[in-house]
């Protein structure tokens, strides 16, 4: 085993079922890679199963590997359970979801179009308006987490009844079922399908590879046509499993993600034993301190106790202006100074447009400023990553800063699992993941006449 710590080892040596709590920096990859090199002195490679839930991170793994251990994402576990039984399959385009959202609205009589203005509360109907864009985003989330729920459309008929919201929903059904239409037509699955034909496979007959041990990455992101999937191999080859994730990290919700699953780990396996990664060596010791006494606000997150030999006074800065692109110069040229080793979070996309004039050039996940390319990305994009220095935008209080209020739309409640029902709770988790992202100190940029409601929380605590 590479050099360890004492909380990796007891992960790294364990044949039980268990469950791993690994905050930010915690070395979880690192303790993966030295779990199954461990495994691999005393088992045969191809009985050990290993999920993530991105392409980027099972590569990323694979090249920290020496042996030919099955590294996937569940996707492709699906698709390799339907060749295995001779399952033919298609793969519908990725756009089109949103093609056919796109198609709908733009059908709209000049009546409907006027009916929706009203809905939306805009004078005219533009495909390319904020308020577009995020109904459009509603609907596909509201999709994805009804099909990721293993919810039916049948279901939806009978439940339309209780939505207060009839014009939403039948919009919603209207889009759901072309979508359904379509992807018949032409015998094609996405990707919650695969999983979800996959399970039924297994259900009929378990025809299929059997494990020894299940390593699974980032299990906070886990949805219940994921864990189905999961828990049918498990059963049929009476694996051990090791889940490795942090609940304060749990930030895909909107693509159907369950939070209660990791919180409830021991309803699916009760054998389960849990550890914590206790050491942190990306934060500060302060920082630590600050970001616990946050997140642990909402009692339903699991409580750790996290640590570091680093120390960092003053580890959070507040930049408070009037005038953002003054002011988000002025922190870049005194940081530029000493490194380019700079993130820049925003919580959406295009939160970067309020900071920068004709001295930036913006690129893919960068942002070129005086010859510097700096990492420019979304807090969602930004996780599992750091850098020395962090600076967050657009901490305001409104629609879209953070706490975004968009994410907890009333509709979506029929669509989802039981959902947390602390004040923006999932929000609060993206603000704990951003601030975590910095080796040495982060910046927070915040609108001096409508700071975010989390800059008087973070205050206290400073």
């Amino acid at each position: 085993m590479s050099n360890i710590d004492s909380y990796q080892s007891e992960v790294v040596k364990s044949k039980n079922d268990i469950l791993v709590i690994a905050g930010p920096g915690s070395g979880k990859t690192t303790t993966i890679i030295n779990k199954v090199n461990y495994l691999l002195k005393e088992t045969n490679s191809s009985q050990i199963l290993l999920l993530s839930f991105t392409n980027k991170s099972v590569e990323d793994i694979k090249k920290r590997l020496q042996a030919n251990v099955y590294v996937t994402t569940f996707h492709k576990l699906a698709i390799d359970i339907l060749k295995y039984n001779n399952i033919n399959y298609k793969i519908c385009d990725t756009f089109l979801l949103d093609y056919i959202i796109d198609e709908y609205f733009l059908s709209l009589s000049n009546k409907d179009i006027k009916k929706l203005c009203r809905y939306l509360n805009t004078i005219k109907f533009n495909k390319h308006s904020q308020e577009y864009i995020s109904l459009k985003k509603l609907i596909k989330t509201f999709i994805s987490l009804f099909k990721t729920n293993n919810h039916n459309i049948n279901k939806l008929h009978n439940m339309i009844a209780s939505f207060k919201d009839k014009y939403l929903i039948n919009i919603i059904l209207t889009i759901l079922n072309r979508y359904e239409e379509e992807k018949q037509s032409t015998n094609t699955y996405d990707f919650d399908d695969l999983i979800t034909v996959a399970t039924k496979t297994l259900e009929k007959n378990y025809n299929y590879k059997k494990f020894k041990y299940i390593i699974v990455d980032e299990f906070q992101d886990t949805s219940l046509i994921r864990l189905n999937l999961l828990k049918i191999i498990y059963d049929n080859s009476n694996s051990i499993i090791t889940a490795v994730g942090d609940d304060a990290q749990s930030i895909f919700h909107f693509s159907g993600c369950d939070l209660n699953i990791f919180l409830n780990f021991n309803k699916y396996f009760p054998r389960t034993k849990m550890i914590f990664l206790k050491n942190t060596y990306r934060n500060s010791q302060e920082l630590i301190d600050i970001s616990s006494s946050f997140i642990n606000k909402n009692k339903l997150q699991i409580e750790k106790h996290m640590q570091s030999t680093i120390h960092i006074n003053n580890p959070i800065e507040l930049i408070y202006y009037f005038n953002p692109i003054k002011a988000f110069k002025k922190i870049l040229n005194n940081l530029l100074n000493e490194t380019d080793d700079i993130m820049i979070l925003g919580r959406n996309k295009i939160d970067i447009k309020e900071y920068i004039d004709n001295d930036f050039e913006i690129l893919k996940d960068e942002l070129l400023y005086n010859k510097h390319h700096l990492k420019y990305l979304t807090i969602h994009s930004a996780k599992g990553l750091e850098s020395k220095y962090v600076i967050i935008l657009n901490m305001s209080n409104k629609t879209y800063g953070i706490p975004n209020k968009l994410e907890n739309h009333p509709i979506l409640k029929y669509a989802e699992a039981e959902i947390d029902p602390y004040p923006y709770a999932e929000e609060r988790r993206v603000f704990f993941v951003a601030i975590t992202r910095c080796k040495e100190k982060t910046f927070i940029m915040i609108p001096r006449n409508n700071p975010s409601v989390f800059i008087k929380e973070l205050k206290k605590l400073l």
